[in-house]
């Protein structure tokens, strides 16, 4: 969040120092930038570390899954057949 926040101030600020803006002016529109740049930031990097956190458990449950259907067909294939 805090490199979002001052990435967004520097762009801002360098873009605005370009255009020939005044100190007052650029100043401000770079804390507005750097503010939204953070919360934009903190948005994506929150549903980044949200999918990531679901696929992993998507991916535990096929595994337990997967281990549960072995151990059964494993079972079945232990036991004798009955009425022969």
């Amino acid at each position: 969040m805090i490199h979002g926040g001052l990435a967004g101030f520097l762009l801002v600020l360098s873009l605005n120092l370009l255009n020939g803006n005044g100190w007052g002016v650029t100043l401000t529109h770079s804390c507005i930038a750097a503010l939204a740049f953070a919360i934009v930031s903190r948005w994506f990097m929150r549903s980044l570390f949200s999918e990531l956190h679901l696929a992993v458990w998507e991916h535990q449950q096929a595994a337990a899954k997967a281990a549960a259907l072995a151990e059964e067909e494993a079972a079945e294939a232990a036991e004798p057949a009955e009425g022969v």
